[in-house]
Parts: structure tokens; C-alpha cells; sequence
């Protein structure tokens, strides 16, 4: 694990809409307007305005659906860094979306632009 740094800085995102969700066999990616992305390979959690978990990373296999089209058009209202542990994207719908460094061995997640690998 290498850990979310402390001065990871987030601010790109704030005022930005998401446009995008790409679903791959071992990735989701989130491509924001007018720039941004956050490509996870580890860990994830969106959690509705009440604080319900609707949807998470798990094996294709356990999966009957995702829920992240939730976010579509929906503009990042704050973040936060929870170091050395997490990210955190708060939406204008009041959708949180949580990413972990959730791995040892491998990257949990990158940011585009700026090449932050976590």
C-alpha cells in the first residue's frame, strides 16, 4: 500500500460534471467536463444522499447491475482526502463516491491529469 497522499489535491474535480462512466472487465473510469478522470482498479463505494450504500467494487460473477449511471450530469459539489486510506467526490445530488487504496500489491486508482497513482 502505498497511501493516498496527504497533500493529494482534489480541486480539479470541485464544479466539474461527470459525463462518463466506462466499465471495463478490471475498471471503472469516471471522465469528468471540462477535464478529469479517475480510473479504479481497486476498491469503491457510492453511497446515496442518505449515506446507503447502492453500489461497490465486486467480482463480475456477484454482479447483477451497477448503479453508478446515478452520477451521470451530476456536477462534484466538494471532495476530501482521507490519507493514507481513501478519496472521497461529493456530488450535487448528495451521492458520495468513496475510492481506497485498497491494495499492496498493486494501484488502486490514477487521476487524470497530473499522473497521480494510487
Amino acid at each position: 500500500m502505498y497511501g493516498v497522499p496527504t497533500d493529494l489535491n482534489l480541486e480539479l474535480f470541485v464544479g466539474a460534471t461527470l459525463i462518463q462512466v466506462a466499465i471495463g472487465q478490471f475498471q471503472v473510469q469516471f471522465r469528468f467536463q471540462p477535464k478529469g478522470e479517475i480510473a479504479i482498479e481497486g476498491r469503491w463505494e457510492l453511497r446515496d444522499q442518505s449515506g446507503r450504500l447502492i453500489d461497490h467494487a465486486q467480482a463480475p460473477a456477484d454482479r447483477d447491475a451497477y448503479r453508478v449511471h446515478q452520477l451521470l450530469g451530476r456536477q462534484v459539489t466538494g471532495s476530501r482526502v482521507d490519507a493514507p486510506r481513501s478519496i472521497t467526490l461529493e456530488f450535487d445530488s448528495g451521492h458520495q463516491l468513496q475510492v481506497f487504496d485498497s491494495s499492496q500489491e498493486y494501484e488502486s486508482f490514477t487521476i487524470q491529469p497530473g499522473d497521480t497513482i494510487v
